[in-house]
C-alpha cells in the first residue's frame, strides 16, 4: 500500500524530471495527490525536507540501478563505462541530473568528508573502480576520493554547459566529448 508521503514524494520526482527543482511546489503537490498545501506541510515541514527526501531517493535508485551492472575489469574501460552512466542520465533525465549534481541544496553531500567518509554511495561505485585501477597499478598513486573528483568535475562541468546551450546540441558529439575529456585526465596536457 502507498502511503501519502510516498505519493508525495513520487509527485516531487516527477515534477523535479520534468523541470527541475524550482518546479516543486506543495501547492502543485497538493493538486496532484488530491490535498492541500498545508496538509502537505503535515509530512514534510519544509519544501527543502521534501527535496532532501527526493534527492535521497534518486541517489538510492541510481545507486541501485548502477550497482547491479557488470563493472569490465580494464580499469579505462570501467572508467568510460562510468561516463557513460552519467552522460545517459545527463541526456535522459537533464532536469534530474542538474538537480542531483549541480545545483546548490542545503542537504547536499560536501566534498570531501561525505565522499571520504563513505557517506555518498554512488560516488563509492566510481572509486571502487579507482581503487581496483591504483591496487592493479593502472592509476599513478593518489587518494580515490580526489581522483574521482577529478573525472566527475569535469563531466559535471561538461553537463552544464551542455545544458546551458554553450555545447551544440548533438547527444553523440555531447558523448564523445565526454570521453576525449576523460582520456585527457587519463594521460594528462602535457606534452
Amino acid at each position: 500500500m502507498t502511503t501519502t508521503p510516498d505519493r508525495i514524494v513520487a509527485v516531487a520526482k516527477e515534477l523535479v524530471a520534468d523541470g527541475g527543482s524550482a518546479s516543486v511546489s506543495m501547492r502543485k503537490i497538493g493538486d496532484a495527490v488530491g490535498l492541500s498545501p498545508m496538509a502537505v506541510y503535515r509530512h514534510f515541514p519544509s519544501r527543502e525536507a521534501l527535496l532532501d527526501r527526493v534527492a535521497d531517493d534518486l541517489f538510492t535508485e541510481t545507486y541501485d540501478r548502477l550497482s547491479r551492472k557488470h563493472i569490465p575489469d580494464d580499469t579505462v574501460e570501467a572508467l568510460h563505462g562510468a561516463v557513460d552512466d552519467l552522460v545517459d542520465l545527463a541526456l535522459e533525465r537533464p532536469h534530474q541530473f542538474a538537480f542531483m549534481f549541480i545545483e546548490p541544496r542545503e542537504g547536499a553531500r560536501v566534498y570531501p568528508a561525505d565522499f571520504s567518509s563513505g557517506r555518498s554511495r554512488l560516488f563509492g561505485l566510481l572509486t571502487g573502480i579507482i581503487e581496483s585501477g591504483l591496487a592493479k597499478g593502472d592509476l599513478a598513486p593518489a587518494e580515490p576520493w580526489a581522483l574521482g573528483l577529478a573525472v566527475t568535475s569535469g563531466l559535471y562541468g561538461l553537463v552544464a554547459l551542455y545544458q546551458g546551450g554553450r555545447i551544440a546540441p548533438d547527444p553523440d558529439a555531447f558523448r564523445t566529448l565526454c570521453h576525449d575529456t576523460l582520456e585527457r585526465l587519463l594521460h594528462g596536457i602535457l606534452a
